[in-house]
């Protein structure tokens, strides 16, 4: 026959073992929370990343709409804003160049850090499922 000093013993133990194991779940837990704050964080601001390159090669392209409409041999029959001197077009020509080669420049890096972003979600992602 078991005593009631040896089962509140054996409760004691297994209340300290209850503790432990919820002490590890919580654990658990904020390593779960913190890998779902890390994609969190990270993914706007790949998303924002990508939008604001995006905007910049629109907003370019519709400045190359404008000059091709300033260079056409016949302004006049194109819905253009104003009429620019060749020295006016040579400018903004020049002016285009430098801002295609940044444009270019900015999305080689782009393409760069997008496959090093992908593996780093890839990454939380599977940390994320071996911690489930």
């Amino acid at each position: 026959m078991v005593t009631a000093d040896e089962e509140n013993k054996h409760w004691h133990q297994e209340h300290a073992l209850w503790v432990k194991e919820v002490d590890q779940w919580q654990h658990e837990t904020n390593r779960l929370v913190a890998l779902l704050y890390q994609l969190e964080r990270a993914l706007p601001e790949h998303t924002a990343s990508l939008k604001h390159h995006v905007a910049i090669i629109e907003q370019h392209e519709k400045l190359i709409t404008s000059h091709d409409c300033d260079i056409a041999a016949d302004s006049s029959s194109h819905a253009c804003s104003e009429f620019k001197s060749p020295q006016q077009q040579a400018e903004c020509h020049d002016n285009l160049f430098r801002l295609h080669i940044e444009t270019k420049q900015q999305h080689l890096k782009l393409k760069q850090t997008y496959s090093r972003e992908m593996e780093r979600f890839r990454s939380l992602l599977r940390k994320l499922l071996e911690e489930c």
